[in-house]
């Protein structure tokens, strides 16, 4: 996508604060003093066979883009791609699971746009409003920070798991849906009120991905130590049993000329930093003085928030691994 991204020209109008530069999250507007809005579409096919709990996956996943940027959303469109013989339940189910996460979220559901599609498809146009003074970028990271990351990694094994296996272990599945349709408004307010330098939901890129351009917006170097950074229950296990997400190859052909791995880290584990996320944690980046705060924030929405590692001075966009 970045190939792709520099052949176009970038928007010059000073209004937009935020835009395709450094590969953000969310687009930010100005549209008047002291208001901006945050925007972003996003869509997910499912990973679920419970089409309820894949609406409401799929409406966490376009909603945690404007959490990202320290916004809150207001209103959304839905856009879906459905099978024209496929049951209408499933669509009304779908379309549910998605309403209720957004009316969690307090955003109205204002329309959308459905179309006909051989797979399923859904997920959110969603604009939010931010204070101008208040927007978290990926590229504020500073030497000396300290990152905590809001949700575990796995939710790609767990995906394969579903569609390979004939029953997914009963915690697994219990872990990985909670972790995925829980939003992440709790971890934007304890960002937005404890001072972050940067943030960067985990999705399709992998925490890897995602930390990398993180890295590069930044212009600074990230250092994860792997014991740290949680993992859904049992996915490591299946990793270890060779249960590979699709996404693995990709985001390892676009990003791994930057990551540095320590000697001894297996391919499993590997492998789970590289898999693409549904509905994934923040990656915060905070200033050491400010972590215990913001842990404590986050812990009072019921959201845990371990330290995974640090930012470090050095190549831009560098992302290390160590034991």
């Amino acid at each position: 996508m970045a190939s792709v991204l520099e052949k176009l020209k970038r928007p010059d109008d000073p209004r937009l604060l935020v835009s395709i530069n450094t590969a953000d999250d969310a687009g930010v507007y100005l549209l008047q003093e002291g208001l901006a809005l945050v925007q972003t579409v996003d869509l997910l096919t499912p990973m679920v066979e419970d089409p309820y709990v894949f609406g409401r996956i799929a409406a966490a996943n376009s909603l945690s883009d404007v959490y990202a940027m320290g916004g809150a959303p207001e209103v959304v469109l839905n856009i879906v791609g459905f099978p024209a013989p496929a049951p209408k339940d499933w669509l009304a189910e779908i379309l549910q699971g998605g309403q209720d996460a957004c009316n969690e979220a307090g955003a109205a559901v204002a329309g959308g746009h459905t179309f006909n599609e051989k797979e399923i498809k859904y997920g959110l146009a969603v604009t939010g409003r931010i204070d101008r003074d208040h927007i978290v970028t990926n590229a504020g990271a500073r030497p000396g920070d300290v990152l905590v990351l809001t949700k575990p990694i796995g939710s790609g094994v767990f995906a394969q798991a579903v569609m390979t296996q004939d029953r997914v272990d009963p915690e697994l599945y219990a872990a990985a849906t909670e972790s995925m349709t829980t939003l992440n408004r709790g971890a934007a307010e304890a960002m937005s009120a404890c001072g972050a330098s940067a943030a960067t939901d985990i999705t399709g890129y992998g925490l890897l991905g995602h930390a990398q351009e993180l890295a590069q917006a930044s212009g600074v170097g990230i250092r994860f130590r792997l014991p740290y950074i949680p993992v859904l229950p049992k996915a490591r296990e299946l990793s270890e049993q060779g249960m590979v997400d699709a996404g693995v190859a990709m985001n390892r052909s676009s990003f791994e000329k930057l990551v540095k791995w320590d000697s001894g880290i297996a391919e499993p584990d590997q492998n789970l930093l590289w898999e693409s996320e549904s509905s994934g944690g923040l990656l915060v980046a905070l200033p050491e003085k400010c972590v215990r705060r913001y842990q404590q924030a986050a812990d009072d929405n019921g959201i845990r928030a371990p330290v995974v590692g640090e930012v470090v001075a050095g190549e831009s966009g560098t992302v290390e691994v160590r034991r």
